[in-house]
């Protein structure tokens, strides 16, 4: 009679003691829902075109050019109307050229980006390249949050997190291990939507954007292209005049 107690002791106390899943292990499967590891590691560069469509706003709708490679140089071009701004990183030096196609005496300005706006920029841009991935040479670290409802799907969350303060925080799905949603740390939510599968990898067809449960706006990717020649100079930071 002891060990039968015993046994139904045990039995209910299991679950209490159950290990956490493995990060590891859930990134492992996150990234084969978006494509082979070699595939994966074999992007180096990334050029990305389409439109940014704001939500319950007057302002027009923005086209958008996004051109990247590893390990760490981005060139992301917004145009609205007649005005285009460039983000432009390369290594740990980058700016902002914001340019006015119709005024001549100030066509184009720039400025150096702060501190905090390269390592969000650069930080972008390794998200590109790393696909759930940590980028352990800059000291981004995961650890586990837990099993959580998002969205209506149950999900893993992992938190993302480098030494400078930028976190993020993926929900993959417990079901299927794909990604349901990312949160940064100053509270955007991204939400994936529709795929196109480009050069064995998959990518959204669009993005939307959320903060206080709010939809901000939506990315819609119109066109990738993976691991393509880019033109020379493409990242170079040009001269020009201060923005004032």
């Amino acid at each position: 009679m002891k060990l039968i107690l015993s046994i139904c002791l045990f039995a209910v106390a299991a679950p209490l003691f159950a290990a956490t899943p493995s990060v590891r292990d859930i990134v492992h499967r996150a990234r084969a829902t978006v494509g082979t590891e070699s595939a994966l590691s074999g992007l180096v560069t990334l050029q990305m075109s389409g439109g940014i469509e704001p939500w319950g706003s007057k302002l027009p709708r923005a086209t958008l050019l996004i051109i990247a490679r590893k390990p760490c140089s981005q060139r992301l071009e917004v145009r609205m109307d007649d005005l285009v701004e460039t983000t432009i990183l390369d290594g740990e030096a980058g700016c902002i050229v914001r340019t006015n196609l119709n005024d001549d005496a100030r066509r184009s300005q720039m400025r150096t980006m702060a501190e905090k706006e390269l390592q969000r920029v650069a930080f972008s841009t390794r998200q590109f390249f790393s696909f759930y991935g940590a980028d352990f040479k800059s000291g981004e670290r995961i650890t586990y949050g837990g099993i959580e409802k998002r969205r209506g799907v149950r999900c893993h969350a992992l938190v993302y997190s480098y030494p400078d303060g930028i976190s993020t925080t993926r929900y993959f799905a417990v079901n299927d291990d794909t990604l349901v949603s990312t949160i940064t740390d100053v509270g955007v939510e991204s939400v994936e939507i529709g795929e196109q599968v480009v050069g064995g990898i998959k990518f959204p067809q669009k993005v939307e954007y959320y903060q206080d449960s709010e939809m901000l706006h939506t990315i819609v990717l119109t066109s990738v292209e993976v691991n393509k020649p880019l033109q020379s100079g493409i990242f170079t930071i040009p001269t020009g005049q201060p923005i004032k």
